[in-house]
């Protein structure tokens, strides 16, 4: 088989250029794209496509690019059809490698080994850090999971209230007063500035989450960053020429460089002014995660507090505004598609603020404590389901990282540094997984499925993977539900909701963003 330099090679350095690199910095990094691509072309092999342990593999022809284009094509139908010819565990060449598909009982292996890691896994073909200029070996993935364990989550019920008062807040920042109807051409835009107001305050408190630049640069860092890095499918085989245009954009982006300079703007004082405080003992302390993050800071040789801090912070904002503001969008595209839905989760609403013998047109801040939202069965079962059903199809990457090759119970070996892909479609919505067959028709919306079941929105398992499982589970969750809950409650008792086109949810890998446009009027009071 002859091999040839792909024709598109220009498109690389194009989007090179796109980082605004200076002439210097650009031949320098072409040049170097150049060899490495040579290179690859020259010492690249074929996968061995005879596996020794008898785990069946996907047939492909191409030796780069494998199954790729034929799953981005109809990931759906390639994960059903290959699923079913195979089995549980299989192998698919996908993204320039070799990957071990895992589905069914099998995952928990992967969850629940501690070989296995999800965050190496991602960054082979999305490394945010990189991208954001920070240090590989400043925040630690365990740093970030700790925060959200010591800090956060222990303390939702007395965040709760500010968290409520500042998803009001970016409400009004995006809808203003609505004494006439709103047509919003997309719900994310309102969902990503409510959920960036509340986490902010949160996050940095209750005064630098009114300052409208931080607040704007921690709703869009991650989405904009992100759309930086153009997957290009003939450059994923080269996963060092991957590495070198994240590198690129976290050292030459100027727009990483603007929201680095914005935080470390409003940062700045307020850490001052924080460590100064230390020193008085009638010092009242800010409770927020901010202090905690200054109190227990433990600052590289070289680097100072303040970027430091602002480093913890971006990989805080990275794993948690940009999902939470996506999947609360899914969830009320969900109610649009079924308008019916708001009603009745309206009427449960009432029920619950009665039964707490609250004013149901009290101060929302008063009203949607942590008990009354957790309350509210039917709006959690919707939650639940709506996010079960997001267009998952192979996810949750994991490297094995261990020294020793992995072995699964149905003898499938995994090899020092070999990956592997969740089958996120078979576990959650397939009918296909027998020992899940009285479960009912797993592909369809049924939005009560989970009321008086005992599976709330935040409980993990093998059927339901979209926080993650075992060690590697998502430890914001609580968080994260409770602001989309929260979010909707509001949008019910003050709002109605219509959509003025129709809701389509997105099939594909490219975006789990359903679309749509809708409309919001005041309610008026009963």
């Amino acid at each position: 088989m002859q091999l040839t330099l792909p024709s598109n090679i220009d498109q690389w350095i194009d989007s090179i250029k796109d980082i605004n690199l200076s002439h210097r910095q650009q031949q320098t990094v072409g040049i170097i794209t150049a060899a490495t691509v040579i290179t690859g072309y020259v010492f690249y092999k074929f996968w061995n496509k005879t596996s020794k342990d008898g785990c069946p593999t996907v047939p492909y022809s191409n030796p780069f690019f494998g199954s790729s284009a034929e799953y981005r094509k109809d990931p759906h139908a390639f994960v059903q059809k290959w699923t079913e010819k195979l089995g549980p565990v299989y192998r698919v060449h996908l993204f320039g490698r070799m990957q071990t598909i895992v589905s069914g009982r099998y995952v928990r292996e992967i969850f629940m080994n501690h070989n296995f890691d999800f965050n190496v896994g991602i960054e082979k073909r999305f490394d945010m850090k990189m991208m954001a200029g920070i240090p590989r070996e400043e925040v630690p993935a365990g740093d970030t999971r700790n925060t959200v364990v010591k800090y956060l989550t222990p303390h939702l019920k007395q965040f709760t209230p500010r968290a409520v008062e500042n998803l009001h807040v970016g409400l009004k920042e995006i809808l203003g007063d609505v004494n006439d109807p709103v047509d919003l051409p997309h719900i994310y835009p309102l969902v990503q500035r409510m959920v960036a107001r509340a986490s902010a305050s949160v996050f940095v408190g209750e005064k630098l989450c009114q300052d409208d630049e931080l607040v704007s640069t921690f709703q869009n860092i991650t989405t904009d960053i992100g759309s930086m890095i153009r997957i290009n499918s003939w450059l994923e085989p080269f996963t060092w020429l991957m590495k070198l245009r994240m590198w690129a954009i976290g050292n030459f982006s100027p727009r990483v460089r603007g929201y680095r300079k914005t935080m470390l703007r409003a940062l700045t004082p307020e850490i001052d002014f924080r460590l100064n405080g230390l020193q008085d003992p009638a010092y009242q302390k800010p409770d927020d995660i901010l202090q905690d993050l200054i109190e227990n800071a433990e600052v590289p040789s070289g680097q100072t507090i303040y970027t430091h801090i602002v480093n913890q912070l971006m990989v805080l904002v990275f794993a948690s505004i940009h999902t939470t503001s996506e999947n609360g969008t899914i969830v009320i595209y969900r109610l649009l598609q079924s308008p019916g839905l708001m009603d009745e989760l309206l009427e449960e609403q009432q029920q619950v603020l009665k039964s707490f013998g609250l004013n149901p047109h009290g101060n929302s801040s008063e009203v949607f404590t942590f008990d009354v939202v957790k309350s509210m069965e039917k709006l959690d079962s919707i939650c639940r389901e709506s996010l079960r059903l997001r267009n998952e199809y192979y996810e949750l990457a994991h490297t094995n990282i261990g020294p020793n090759k992995v072995v699964l119970s149905n003898g499938t070996v995994i090899k020092p540094d070999g990956d592997v892909l969740i089958n996120a479609w078979y576990n959650q919505q397939s009918n296909g997984w027998e020992e899940l067959s009285s479960a009912g028709d797993r592909s369809e919306f049924k939005p009560y499925r989970f009321v008086r079941s005992g599976y709330p929105s935040t409980k993990v398992g093998d059927d339901y993977l979209v926080f993650g499982e075992g060690k590697h589970a998502c430890p914001g969750r609580w968080f994260a539900i409770q602001e989309i809950k929260t979010i909707v409650a509001l949008l019910i008792r003050d709002f109605k909701l219509s959509p003025t086109s129709d809701v389509l949810f997105p099939k594909n890998v490219d975006t789990a963003m359903p679309f749509g446009t809708a409309r919001i009027e005041k309610r008026p009071l009963a």
